[in-house]
């Protein structure tokens, strides 16, 4: 079971440098962070959500639709709360909520799809070592780097093991459909306390493996692959900032805020 987002397609993104889809997901966050107008924030939702269809890849949007829907929810359910108005859109309760909370909530919810969705098309479209390396000649530590790379590489390698572990508890009779509370409370041990071993015994194997081969022992590491900027880099770079430098102004101006 292939639990990766990664996509192995030739597509104009893949063939980016992966130091310029790091920048260009960084600008991305940016342009999320700059608004909460609802409406400016669907337009960068609807193009990111072009990115994705570029990077063909809306199949590892569709394993997180419910995410996703559950975040504008909350969204529009939670900030009329915490946002104050002028305009009563309706009372419920003996509160009365305003126009504009209702608004905020759906800019934030928006945001945070943008956002999420942004980093599914990075995971599409770049390799999980090459994510790692790119980190690293962007200035960031090696160690840290590999930690981020490790991550995302051991998140799909847990989920793998949850499912294993449930087949085999399964072919010895373990009912993990089982109704009601009771039922919920006594499956769970069968399945948490194999995963909880099999985590353990997979970490100390990857502390030997990675001190066998010394690592963090100061010596010069080699790259595993080193890639060149090209033209087509810089315009994606020169096209996430002019875009960056432009909502930066309609920012301090005065658009695109509730």
């Amino acid at each position: 079971m292939n639990l990766s987002l990664y996509v192995d397609a030739r597509t104009w993104l893949h063939r980016l440098d992966g130091r310029t889809k790091i920048l260009c997901l960084l600008g991305l966050f940016s342009l999320s962070l700059m608004f909460s107008d609802p409406v400016y924030l669907l337009g960068l939702c609807a193009g990111v959500l072009a990115l994705v269809l570029w990077a063909r890849s809306f199949h590892n949007l569709k394993k997180i639709w419910i995410l996703l829907a559950l975040l504008f929810v909350y969204s529009i359910a939670l900030w009329p709360f915490f946002v104050e108005g002028t305009t009563p859109l309706f009372t419920m309760g003996g509160l009365t909520v305003m126009q504009e909370g209702v608004l905020y909530g759906m800019g934030m919810g928006l945001r945070l799809n943008a956002m999420l969705i942004s980093g599914i098309v990075l995971l599409s479209t770049t390799a999980i070592e090459e994510l790692g390396e790119s980190s690293n000649r962007l200035g960031v530590p090696r160690p840290l780097s590999f930690s981020l790379s490790l991550a995302f590489r051991w998140v799909p390698t847990l989920l793998g093991s949850i499912g294993a572990v449930i087949q085999a508890q399964r072919s010895r009779g373990l009912d993990a459909h089982s109704k009601g509370v009771g039922g919920k409370i006594r499956r769970y041990p069968p399945l948490i306390v194999p995963l909880i071993g099999h985590t353990l015994r997979q970490t100390n194997l990857l502390a030997m493996a990675l001190e066998s081969k010394g690592f963090g022992a100061g010596q010069v590491q080699r790259p595993l692959f080193v890639s060149n900027m090209r033209r087509s880099d810089f315009a994606a770079l020169a096209v996430i900032a002019v875009l960056v430098m432009g909502s930066l102004w309609m920012r301090l101006n005065g658009y695109g805020t509730i």
